[in-house]
């Protein structure tokens, strides 16, 4: 009783925090260790009785600690052309509880979501707050409300690293006939309470404490405690939805979202038909329609429509030559479906972290469009809004992850492109002569594939000045180069992007008396070993694997010969493979050949130590040294 009597007087008492004041004194200690803020009171309250109309009531109540923990205050909210915000505050406290400021809605700004896009109807208010002085309080409280009841706020009683939570209630009402389904992850070892009441959901926690960020962990959805929630039935912009399961809801997409789009411009169908006339595989028209949209077309971003997930109809796309990754993608699709190539419009998640969409949780999911273009029991993915990379390239913003496919039978989970380790690959080949003043002059030529092309091919586009902040951040370890001859080429027949240069670089080579002592690795020394963590908690998580080969050829100077090598060495782990040799081709010339392969996966916190070891040994390896020996005149 005295515990109901307690959240009655919290969360429905307006005048409660006045009355107790605030203190960061106050706070459990285990909540603010290795915390920059710590979420003293948090209460949600939703309200989708009405299947067209969504109330949302917040209060949320942070201990700022530090600098760090700026991040963490939220105070803001977003509307569009469909819904409103009725109320925003916030009050400032000082660490013992004197109130410093109260910020009302008309000291909020009101901005576009993606900071001016004309063709964006989504705003934000937001408070841009700085503080004078840490630790303090920050109370922040809205009302909203939205016709749209697609997208109910997910609860995350923990939503950041080195932050804890004193107390945490969502609140869900809802119609008896339209009742939600949740999806609960991560909540063992929490005080976390789920309670099912007729019309009503209420989710609970008490004195999380905060959670260390550890490198190479799993992404925070597999980490955070949180509780997903979706209706079975929903309103987007005045269209009704239904997603009890994803067959379902792929079909309200198709029929609500998309049929509609799709209409080419007489002129345009004769060119593509005409485009794809001698071609006789679905394979050969795709490749086609895909060039001819690369073109055509570029990317921006478009927020408009029912809630930003209608696409741009194909006719506008054709008109301006312009549109985001729904656009795009539905009307690469339209023009595919004209020279009779059948495809899959693609929702997933787009990021550099694999998030997969929930295959056992239907409801409005993702962030990202591509296109999917079945070829037999496989799918060949393009990113659309890309006019660079080749047919079928979509590299680590959505490869290997599950996605939701729009086919003709409904909505299907399938997994995007795996890129295999075999496939990321580095291949470097360096001449490297050694003049008799310590100086370098280099040919170096590099060829990148699978996921290592993804991250070379936008070179190609890049001022010069950023290209020289480039090669000198990736070569920081040299000093004083200089680059001439330098040519790209992004070969899409092969999917490789090439770099070709001449460098100089002055005192390369140690002077040791009158002998030389020098590293040749010259282009691809490793450097990074992640920090020690002791008492690790979460998976050791490596995301992709690669193959970096390197085979450096070095002519030394007259009248030097070559003292000592580093010996031959090969390790081997369960996390990769690293090798060096050396082979002296002739009596002033020496070949240095080194390959690392790093294998993704996941394994226990107890191997952390273990990579960092292998790591550490890469990058001391790396750094080894040749001695050439000066004869004697």
């Amino acid at each position: 009783m005295r515990s109901v009597l307690f959240l009655a007087l919290l969360f429905h008492s307006t005048s409660y925090f006045a009355q107790i004041g605030y203190s960061i004194l106050s706070i459990p200690k285990e909540l603010t260790t290795n915390a920059n803020s710590v979420v003293l009171e948090e209460l949600i309250e939703i309200d989708v009785s009405n299947i067209s109309k969504m109330k949302v009531k917040k209060r949320r109540v942070v201990a700022v600690l530090n600098k760090l923990g700026d991040s963490n205050l939220e105070l803001y909210e977003f509307y569009s052309s469909n819904s409103r915000v009725k109320n925003i505050d916030s009050w400032i406290y000082n660490a013992i509880g004197k109130e410093m400021r109260h910020f009302k809605k008309k000291d909020f700004s009101d901005v576009s979501r993606t900071g001016g896009n004309m063709y964006v109807d989504a705003r934000v208010l937001y408070l841009n707050y700085t503080p004078t002085s840490y630790p303090y309080i920050a109370v922040f409280t809205s009302e909203t409300e939205s016709g749209d009841t697609a997208f109910i706020d997910s609860w995350w009683p923990l939503n950041d690293y080195a932050e804890g939570t004193q107390r945490s209630v969502y609140k869900l009402k809802y119609d008896a006939s339209n009742k939600p389904r949740y999806k609960a992850n991560n909540l063992d070892g929490y005080d976390i309470s789920i309670e099912e009441n007729p019309e009503e959901l209420i989710f609970s926690a008490s004195n999380l404490k905060p959670i260390r960020y550890e490198e190479h962990s799993p992404i925070g959805r597999d980490i955070f405690p949180s509780v997903l929630v979706a209706l079975n039935s929903f309103n987007l912009k005045g269209t009704l939805g239904a997603a009890e399961d994803w067959e379902q809801f792929g079909k309200w997409m198709e029929q609500d979202l998309l049929a509609d789009v799709r209409e080419i411009p007489e002129g345009t169908l004769a060119k593509v038909s005409s485009l794809v006339a001698n071609e006789t595989t679905n394979e050969g028209k795709a490749r086609k329609i895909y060039q001819f949209v690369q073109d055509k077309v570029r990317y921006i971003s478009v927020q408009i429509g029912i809630g930003g997930w209608k696409p741009m109809p194909a006719q506008e796309v054709d008109k301006l030559g312009y549109g985001d990754c729904k656009a795009l993608t539905n009307y690469t699709k339209a023009l595919l479906d004209a020279v009779g190539v059948p495809s899959y419009y693609t929702v997933l998640y787009g990021d550099i972290k694999k998030w997969d969409i929930l295959e056992d949780f239907a409801s409005v999911q993702g962030n990202h469009v591509i296109l999917g273009v079945p070829d037999g029991d496989e799918i060949t993915w393009l990113e659309c809004t890309n006019q660079d990379v080749p047919y079928g390239y979509i590299g680590n913003f959505t490869n290997d992850r599950q996605a939701l496919i729009i086919t003709p039978e409904g909505g299907k989970i399938a997994r995007t492109k795996i890129y295999e380790t075999a496939e990321n690959t580095q291949e470097n080949f360096a001449k490297i002569i050694v003049g008799s003043d310590g100086k370098i002059t280099a040919e170096f030529n590099s060829v990148s594939k699978g996921l290592q092309y993804g991250d070379k091919y936008p070179l190609a586009k890049k001022k010069a000045d950023e290209i020289d902040k480039y090669y000198k951040e990736r070569w920081r370890y040299i000093n004083g180069f200089s680059i001439s001859d330098l040519k790209f080429v992004n070969d899409k027949k092969i999917v490789g992007f090439n770099e070709k240069m001449r460098l100089q670089i002055p005192n390369y080579a140690n002077s040791v008396g009158s002998d030389f002592l020098f590293c040749p690795n010259v282009f691809n020394q490793k450097s990074y070993v992640p920090p020690r963590i002791e008492d690790r908690k979460q998976k050791l998580y490596i995301g992709y694997g690669y193959i970096d080969i390197d085979t450096v050829d070095i002519e030394i100077p007259e009248n030097f010969i070559i003292e000592a090598v580093p010996d031959p060495t090969v390790i081997e782990t369960k996390f990769g493979k690293y090798e060096i040799a050396f082979t002296q081709t002739s009596e002033n010339k020496l070949r240095y050949i080194r390959k690392i392969q790093i294998e993704k996966g996941e394994y226990p916190p107890s191997e952390y130590e273990n990579y960092r070891d292998f790591l550490r040994t890469i990058a001391r390896l790396d750094k080894s040294k040749v001695l050439l020996k000066k004869m004697s005149q």
